[in-house]
C-alpha cells in the first residue's frame, strides 16, 4: 500500500515538473534575409546559428526564411581553396521581432566584414493594389555621401528632391510608388550634375517591396557603380545603367583561318575590329544592347564574307566574349559572359575549349616543374568543345598547368607556367596546333 502511494506521488510530481519548464511559446514571426556589399569577397553563406541558409555572392541577396520571434545568433562563413572547412568571418545576436523584417548587410572587408542590421515591417499587399513599396540603401564603399532619386519617366533629375539621401549603411524609410515606368538615379549627395549612375525607362512590378541598394561596381561592369533591388519574394532585380554600353570582346579560336576583320553591317563599311589574328583577342569594345548581326571577312579585304552571324543583345554595362570557332558545321561566333570579378580570398581560373582536335578535356594543376602523376590535382573535368569551363578558385603560388584527355592522365598539352595570386582573374583559351594530338594554352586575360 505505501508502495503505491509513493508511485502516485512521483507521478504527480513529474507532471507538475513537466508542466513548469515546458518551452515558450512565440507570439508570431519576423522575416531574416542578408545583402552582400562585400567588393572581392567569394560567396557568403548565410546560417541561422549552424544551420544553412543561403549563400550569397556580391551584389547578391538571399531571400526572406521566417522564424519564430526568438533570439538567434547568425553566422556568415567563406569557402576558401583548400582549406578543409569554412571560415567564420562574422557573427551577429538579434531577436526576431513578429511582422518584421530584419536585414543583414555585410560591407568592408571580406576577413572581418561590417554587419548592419536594417528593420522595418513585413509589407503585404492587397491583390487589388496597383502600388510598391521601395527602400533604398546604401552599400556602395568606394563612394562618399549619395543621393538617389526614383521619379516618374521624362523627369529631369533634380526636378524633384531626392527619394533618399544616403551615407554608407543608411536605409531610407519605405515610399509607396503607384505602378508605372520611373527613371532611378544616383548622384554625389547636393550635386544633381554629377550622375554615378543613370537607368531608362524602368517598370517595378507593382505589389512587391523592394530594397534598391546601391554597390561598387566590380571587374563584370563596364561602370563604376551597380545597383540591385533586392523584392519582398527574394528575387533580385537588375538595374541596367545606360551611361555605361555593353561591350563586346573578339577571340579567335579557328586553326585553319587567318586573321579576320569583323565588321556590323552587311556593305562592310563599319569596321569594328580589324586584323584579328588566331590565338589573338581584341580589348573590350563599346557595342551596343540591340541585336547585332557581325561580318567576318579575311583581313584586309571585302572581297569574301567567311561567315556571319546574328549575335543577341547584350544589357547596358556588361561584358560579353565573342569566340570565333570551327564547329564540324562551320565557322561560328559563341557568345558567353565572362566572369572578370576578382576575390581577394582567391585567384580564378577558366578556360575556353577551342581545339576541334579534342571533344572533351580535363585539367590539371601541379607545382612548378613537379610531374604529371596520379597524385596530381585535377581541376577541370569534361570541359566540352567550343564551351566555357567552370571558373574554378585557386590557391595562389606558383604552378604548371596541364590538359589532359578526358578521364586519362595523358596530358595533351605542353605545361603552362602559371603564377596564381590572389585576387587575379585567368581567362585562357585551348586551341589547336600543327600536331593534331597537341593542344595549346593561350592566356588572353585582360590586363
Amino acid at each position: 500500500m505505501k508502495r503505491t502511494l509513493l508511485l502516485v506521488a512521483c507521478l504527480a510530481a513529474l507532471t507538475a515538473c513537466s508542466s513548469d519548464s515546458s518551452l515558450p511559446n512565440p507570439t508570431g514571426k519576423g522575416a531574416v534575409r542578408m545583402i552582400n556589399a562585400v567588393p572581392g569577397s567569394p560567396p557568403v553563406s548565410f546560417l541561422i546559428e549552424e544551420r544553412f541558409l543561403s549563400s550569397v555572392d556580391y551584389k547578391g541577396s538571399s531571400g526572406p526564411v521566417l522564424y519564430d520571434d526568438f533570439s538567434y545568433t547568425f553566422n556568415f562563413r567563406i569557402a576558401e581553396p583548400g582549406a578543409t572547412s569554412a571560415t567564420r568571418i562574422g557573427s551577429r545576436t538579434i531577436t526576431v521581432e513578429k511582422d518584421r523584417d530584419h536585414i543583414f548587410m555585410l560591407s568592408g572587408d571580406v576577413a572581418n566584414p561590417d554587419i548592419t542590421v536594417w528593420d522595418g515591417d513585413i509589407r503585404t499587399f492587397d491583390a487589388a493594389d496597383t502600388v510598391f513599396e521601395a527602400r533604398f540603401s546604401h552599400g556602395g564603399t568606394a563612394l562618399g555621401d549619395i543621393d538617389i532619386y526614383l521619379d516618374p519617366a521624362g523627369t529631369v533629375p533634380g526636378t524633384n528632391p531626392p527619394a533618399a539621401s544616403l551615407s554608407l549603411g543608411q536605409i531610407s524609410a519605405p515610399i509607396d510608388y503607384e505602378n508605372g515606368d520611373y527613371v532611378l538615379t544616383v548622384t554625389a549627395a547636393n550635386d544633381v550634375n554629377t550622375v554615378y549612375f543613370a537607368t531608362g525607362d524602368t517598370n517595378l512590378p507593382a505589389r512587391f517591396a523592394h530594397v534598391v541598394t546601391v554597390f561598387d561596381g566590380d571587374a563584370n561592369d563596364t561602370g563604376t557603380v551597380a545597383v540591385r533591388s533586392m523584392t519582398s519574394s527574394g528575387n533580385s532585380l537588375v538595374f541596367d545603367d545606360i551611361s555605361n554600353p555593353p561591350t563586346v570582346r573578339f577571340i579567335h579560336t579557328a586553326f585553319d583561318v587567318g586573321a579576320v576583320d569583323v565588321y556590323d553591317d552587311e556593305q562592310l563599311t563599319n569596321l569594328v575590329a580589324a586584323n584579328v589574328p588566331f590565338r589573338g583577342a581584341t580589348s573590350d569594345l563599346d557595342s551596343t544592347a540591340d541585336v547585332t548581326t557581325y561580318y567576318f571577312t579575311p583581313a584586309g579585304s571585302t572581297a569574301q564574307i567567311l561567315f556571319d552571324q546574328e549575335i543577341p543583345a547584350q544589357t547596358p554595362a556588361t561584358l560579353s566574349n565573342v569566340y570565333i570557332v570551327d564547329l564540324s558545321t562551320g565557322l561560328a561566333a559563341v557568345q558567353l559572359v565572362p566572369d572578370r570579378a576578382p576575390h581577394t580570398t582567391s585567384a580564378k581560373l577558366s578556360i575556353y575549349h577551342g581545339a576541334a582536335n579534342y571533344s572533351r578535356f580535363d585539367a590539371y594543376l601541379v607545382e612548378r616543374g613537379a610531374e604529371l602523376t596520379d597524385e596530381s590535382r585535377l581541376i577541370l573535368f569534361g570541359v566540352a568543345f567550343s564551351r566555357l569551363s567552370l571558373m574554378v578558385e585557386l590557391l595562389e603560388g606558383s604552378y604548371d598547368l596541364y590538359l589532359t584527355d578526358n578521364g586519362t592522365r595523358d596530358a595533351i598539352s605542353p605545361a603552362f607556367p602559371i603564377d596564381l595570386v590572389n585576387g587575379s582573374v585567368f581567362e585562357l583559351i585551348a586551341v589547336d596546333t600543327v600536331d593534331t594530338a597537341v593542344i595549346e594554352l593561350v592566356d588572353i586575360s585582360v590586363p
